[in-house]
């Protein structure tokens, strides 16, 4: 007996650690999406021209301003290429389900995915051999064109690490205490009643899937905007030149802009921006219904995270609104970004929540 209690315990404490591995590589997944916000907004992605080191060595001699943003952003990578290491070589050997093993996996190649994008990113633009085959692969015939989609690609990748690192976050988290808690919610839901909260749970469900793909179109959105400096393009907010949606058969274009921009172009980035804008006004409206709909749900971590999404949401629009008026000042900037990574990861953790709570109406209606 008190070895099986000893066991038990090991057990426990070795799902509560890795339980703050996987909340640490979370954590680590929005600061990197931050970092590199922060490279975006100060321009710091060519300042080391090498990759995967720094001018040649592990740590540049020079570190400052923009060397050292961008440095700093490579080591936050290394960091979390790390944890996801060591998080996925542990749920291999450990008793979790393979679904959850697989999930890590997928994690660990994303993230090297990621870094490998990252620095093809640096060498399309200075390394000529690099930039050849890059623009033989991609079809593109401008190396600036390749250095887009290779940081698009690169940062719809972090985005796909963050939401691994919440699901497993979730899926480790220890049952002690918690269980008892839940059951308590679905004490009542034998027979028709828990019928009929699982056929609205599984409607519930398209929802959030259609939330979380509108999220990652967003960040999508939001990913080409910065790195086509497309920010400022529309200089107003929320009316765009002074109108709910813009004139796009008559922009104001100045065809003697400094940076020698097509009308083309410059109608591009406006749509870019203003899809961004549209989009973003979508989202709070889902999150909005969302937000009512989970009311009426007897479980309350769906209810907590359904307040967490409103009010970030009202941030994430206050935080766009003041890109804009501030002319995309960098702390606003990185805030903005961070706070819409963390909606993506929030949105994940209700999709995992309602699959959890199925299961568990499914088993307190068969009785057991």
């Amino acid at each position: 007996m008190v070895a099986e209690r000893t066991e038990t315990t090991m057990q426990q404490t070795f799902n509560e650690w890795l339980h703050r591995l996987a909340f640490l590589v979370s954590l680590v997944s929005v600061i990197l999406i931050a970092a590199g916000a922060l490279v975006t907004s100060t321009k710091s992605g060519d300042a080391i021209p090498d990759w995967p080191t720094s001018y040649g060595a592990l740590i540049p001699s020079y570190l400052a301003g923009g060397v050292l943003i961008e440095w700093a952003h490579r080591v936050v990578a290394g960091i979390l290429a790390l944890l996801v290491l060591v998080l996925t070589t542990i749920l291999a050997f450990s008793s979790v389900p393979r679904w959850l093993k697989w999930m890590g996996v997928i994690a660990l190649v994303a993230v090297i995915a990621q870094a490998v994008l990252g620095g093809l990113r640096v060498l399309v633009v200075s390394h000529e051999r690099v930039q050849e085959v890059a623009l033989t692969v991609t079809k593109v015939s401008h190396p600036d064109t390749a250095r887009i989609l290779f940081a698009v690609a690169h940062a719809t990748l972090a985005q796909i690490v963050l939401a691994l690192a919440f699901a497993i976050t979730l899926f480790t988290k220890p049952l002690k205490g918690k269980v008892r808690g839940a059951e308590c919610e679905v004490q009542e839901m034998g027979g028709r009643k828990g019928e009929t909260i699982l056929l609205r749970l599984n409607r519930f469900r398209y929802i959030i899937v259609a939330l979380i793909a509108l999220i990652f179109a967003q960040l999508i959105l939001g990913a080409v905007m910065r790195h086509m400096e497309a920010g400022l393009i529309i200089p107003d907010f929320p009316t765009s030149f002074g109108k709910i949606v813009p004139t796009f058969g008559n922009l104001p274009f100045d065809p003697n802009n400094p940076t020698r921009m097509t009308y083309n172009e410059f109608a591009f980035k406006v749509a870019i921006n203003f899809a961004h804008r549209v989009n973003g006004f979508v989202i709070a409206a889902v999150i909005f219904a969302l937000f009512w709909i989970v009311r009426s749900f007897p479980f309350v971590p769906l209810r907590r995270l359904g307040n967490w999404l409103v009010g970030l949401v009202i941030v994430q629009i206050a935080l766009g609104g003041l890109s804009v008026w501030t002319e995309l000042a960098v702390p606003v900037t990185i805030a903005h970004v961070a706070v819409g990574a963390t909606l993506l990861g929030l949105s994940v953790l209700l999709l995992c929540q309602t699959f959890a709570h199925s299961r568990l109406t499914l088993a307190k209606g068969d009785g057991r």
